[in-house]
């Protein structure tokens, strides 16, 4: 009986079955009319960023062409590239169907390209597990949240990898070539890819020294990568290196090394167990560190433990999840030198498991140089080396996914080898890991903390509502020489319903538009965030997050200057709240308000009194 449910069990219908009805059923909140996804940086940036371009008619201007949408209008440079598959989809597609589709790419592509790594170059073929590992390995992949914005970037780490690796012994085919100079249409250079060649470079280097032998071939496929990624970005490359009359904000970036050494050490700890949230996620504290350390244990045991024995170490291992043991364990201030110390120790002593602690050691190591560049001893880099102001150095771990996966993969495999039943236990892994991220995701059915709909949250129809009002009220009202700014809300709002604003959200604009709009709040407050980082160019009196929204809020204390957002050339305030302080009665006038269902912003719009 055992021996038939084995058989079906790693048969490959079996896993086919569950991969693609799990897939799908990971995906349907996508179909739902109305599903709710992260404002951070998806609904509140990345989709009005991509929707203001594609409709822009502007994709191939010039760097210095301006797009007037945002903060009085941004050099084209500010957009990023036109050779981007993301930005394509939304030119053909409307912003919601776009998404979708970009959703269903990364989730499907992660799938494909970690089973194919896999199954080449990490698991090796058995007749009694048969492709067992290579699935579990692959649909854990498949399930993490990917964050949308990056495309690719993450989920074709595992193909890179197949493609370099399959160049460098000689196995590589025109494809792997085509496919390397391909990946930057669906990648970001900046979010992760600037990492990867420079880890694919001092590997290639590692390699010829241990081998006396310089790989040329491997050597030209890292160039080539890092040629084509810099030729996509050539927009970012001439205003930052090139172009003598644009000076971005990012100079003037002041974020990192600000961390003592306790701090720093304590921000290593948090990346290794769990990782960059939101944009780069393994769910690591919860299965893979667990079951690594439990597998480089195994290993110190030379004997395949018995069916009873099996039984036991399964029993107690089902015993230290339900108890949250390994929470308590992971979080210890020693957890790193600890599982260091552990690492090492298999490897020398284990040559046949070797992979295994060398990866984690490899986590450890990013984790610490990750958290060096919070460190404040070493803020002396950023006057010898101005790139460190305004390159995020903590995106060197975003090629933990991938990398935990593969430790995922390779525990499993001491599994299979030391303790039977371990292909039940994938199972119930897998039902337990999708249950997780189900709850995880980065789409729901329902509404919760943090998460909003397209509907709610841009309420385009509430918008159509206010500017047929707006006509009838205000005969000077011109949709595109009208100039908006938001008071309690996310720009990106009026952004999405194509009205014109003055503030915005802009990783790369001009320095001298940060200046001219700090005025706006300057005389009421100092905001430390806005001088040291200010890609948010909010009025920052009041949070704009839709999770603090309370609906009927009046607002008594207004902190804005008009006089400052007249010289920005402002018409109108729009707020979710309704201003009730009598010494800007004469500034700002109520024209006209929409109101919301209950999960969605009201709005009023102010006429702003300019003298």
């Amino acid at each position: 009986m055992i021996n038939k449910i084995h058989k079906y069990i790693t048969d490959d219908k079996t896993w086919i079955f569950i991969s693609l009805s799990l897939m799908i059923w990971y995906i349907s909140p996508l179909f739902y009319s109305t599903f709710y996804i992260p404002t951070f940086d998806n609904l509140d940036s990345t989709i009005v960023w991509y929707k203001i371009l594609a409709h822009s008619d502007k994709i191939f201007a010039s760097n210095d062409t301006i797009i007037p949408n945002m903060m009085n209008g941004l050099p084209r440079s500010s957009y990023g590239s036109e050779f981007n598959i993301i930005l394509l989809l939304y030119y053909i597609f409307t912003p919601k169907v776009a998404f979708i589709i970009n959703e269903i790419i990364i989730h499907t592509v992660a799938f494909f390209a970690m089973y194919i790594f896999l199954k080449r170059y990490i698991v090796p073929y058995h007749p009694y597990y048969k492709k067992t590992p290579i699935y579990i390995g692959a649909l854990y992949f498949a399930l993490l949240p990917y964050w949308s914005g990056a495309g690719l970037s993450i989920p074709l780490l595992p193909l890179v990898t197949y493609s370099l690796l399959n160049i460098k012994y000689h196995k590589d085919t025109k494809l792997d070539w085509i496919f390397l100079a391909i990946l930057p249409l669906y990648s970001s250079f900046v979010f992760l890819y600037i990492f990867y060649i420079s880890f694919a470079g001092i590997y290639w280097l590692y390699d010829s020294i241990y081998h006396k032998k310089v790989n040329i071939r491997l050597f030209c496929a890292i160039f080539m990568m890092g040629v084509v990624f810099l030729l996509k970005d050539y927009r970012l490359i001439m205003s930052m290196f090139v172009d003598q009359n644009f000076i971005s904000h990012r100079v003037e970036f002041d974020i990192f090394f600000k961390e003592n050494l306790w701090e720093s050490y304590r921000l290593a700890l948090v990346n290794f167990i769990q990782g960059h949230v939101p944009h780069s996620q393994s769910f690591q504290q919860v299965f893979v560190l667990p079951i690594a350390l439990i597998a480089l244990m195994l290993t110190l045991v030379k004997k395949r433990f018995s069916s009873k024995e099996s039984l036991i170490i399964w029993s107690a291992i089902l015993l230290s999840f339900i108890a949250n043991f390994w929470d308590i364990i992971l979080i210890h201030k020693f957890t790193l030198p600890g599982i260091a110390l552990l690492a090492i120790a298999i490897y020398i002593m284990k040559k046949r498991y070797r992979t295994l602690p060398l990866l984690i050691l490899f986590i450890i190591v990013l984790s610490i140089c990750g958290a060096c560049f919070e460190y404040e001893g070493f803020h002396f880099l950023t006057e010898k080396f101005p790139i460190f102001k305004t390159l995020n150095m903590i995106r060197m771990t975003f090629v933990e996914p991938f990398v935990y996966t593969t430790i995922l993969v390779l525990a499993f495999l001491i599994f299979i080898r030391k303790l039977k039943f371990t292909i039940f236990f994938s199972i119930l892994f897998i039902a337990i890991v999708f249950k997780y991220d189900m709850k995880h995701s980065f789409y729901q059915t329902k509404p919760q903390d943090g998460y909003a709909s397209f509907e709610n949250y841009y309420v385009p129809d509430l918008f159509e509502q206010l500017k047929e009002n707006l006509k009838k009220k205000d005969k000077d009202f011109d949709i595109h020489k009208s100039h908006f700014v938001s008071f309690g809300m996310e720009p990106a709002v009026a952004l999405y319903n194509n009205l014109y604003t003055v503030d915005g959200y802009s990783v790369n604009y001009p320095l001298s538009y940060k200046y001219a709009f700090r005025k706006v709040f300057a005389p009421f407050h100092t905001s430390h965030l806005y001088d040291i980082w200010g890609s948010k160019v909010y009025i920052t009196s009041i949070l704009t997050d839709k999770k603090y929204y309370k609906k009927n809020l009046k607002i008594k204390r207004l902190r804005f200057d008009t006089d400052a957002l007249c010289k920005l050339h402002t018409n109108y305030v729009l707020s979710p709240y309704l201003f009730d302080d009598p010494s800007y009665k004469d500034r700002v006038k109520l024209i006209t308000s929409a109101k919301g269902d209950k999960d969605s912003w009201d709005l009023y719009l102010y006429k702003l009194i300019c003298k």
